[in-house]
């Protein structure tokens, strides 16, 4: 059995801000994202499932991907997929070998009231993304890459915002880390009720994992992104296959899904160059 975590930092357990994650403050909240991952190893580890694992792979799938400290978490079958640019990004390395994917310290799709730190792949240059007509985030849009391979989500950990969103969507076991109050202000647990989550949401898994099941994609997407402003829509137009449909609106159609994930991030490198362009 193989399984893949795809962790971001502002779900993550304590933190508020991007401000907090500059050093010399940021190493605390990288320490605190070791720590969640150490408390779900230790579940796997301490459970009847442990011994069916052969590999287990984080990637570390916050800005360059260069938080998680190598070598922090003790169990030899842990790799780490660090570093950016890379070509799918929060899900780099995920095939079809895989068994199960956990999303550890996401957060809310861009937009949402009281969500900390609400984005969608970029901060600066995305407004919006819609799939098929579908307001979604990292969240929906990364489950929709593991559908694709045949892979199940079967756990996510982020503020109750996104648990709120997940609702109707995904029937997964959530780790609560925080409640948020607005785009960079929570009211965060202690440590001690957040690695408690963990555990429960942990055994919850375990009984429903003979019952999950992929999310796959639509056999055809629509991805349509609002840009923040008309000058990043001007720029990301240059993109073969996206067609501008309107002022700050960019459209792709496409029948193979990491295409369409391929393109939010060509949208989110190029429009970022620009999203404070004069």
């Amino acid at each position: 059995m193989k399984i893949y975590i795809s962790t971001d930092m502002e779900g993550v357990a304590g933190v508020v801000s991007w401000n907090e994650m500059e050093p010399p403050t940021g190493r605390e909240w990288t320490a605190m994202q070791d720590t969640e991952l150490n408390w779900l190893i230790q579940e796997i580890q301490n459970s009847p499932l442990n011994n069916q694992i052969e590999e287990i792979v984080i990637c570390d799938s916050h800005a360059r991907g260069e938080n998680l400290r190598y070598g922090a978490i003790n169990d030899k079958r842990i790799s780490w997929i660090r570093g950016y640019p890379r070509p799918f990004y929060m899900m780099e390395g995920l095939d079809c070998s895989f068994n199960l994917v956990m999303f550890i310290g996401y957060h809310a799709r861009i937009g949402s009231w009281h969500g900390v730190m609400d984005h969608s792949y970029s901060s600066s240059a995305i407004y919006n993304i819609r799939l098929n007509g579908t307001e979604v985030g990292e969240v929906e849009i990364n489950t929709y890459f593991a559908g694709w391979h045949g892979v199940p989500v079967g756990l996510v950990s982020g503020d109750d915002i996104l648990r709120h969103q997940l609702k109707g969507f995904l029937d997964v076991p959530y780790v609560q880390t925080k409640e948020g109050i607005g785009r960079f202000s929570a009211k965060v647990y202690h440590p001690d009720i957040v690695k408690e989550n963990y555990s429960k949401a942990f055994k919850e898994l375990l009984n429903k994992l003979p019952d999950l099941k992929a999310l796959k994609p639509a056999p055809e997407t629509v991805l349509e992104i609002d840009l923040c402003t008309t000058v990043i829509a001007d720029a990301v137009s240059v993109i073969p296959g996206l067609k501008r449909i309107a002022g700050r609106t960019v459209k792709y159609v496409s029948s193979n899904y990491p295409d369409v994930l391929k393109m939010i991030l060509t949208v989110a490198m190029l429009g970022g160059r620009f999203a404070n362009y004069k």
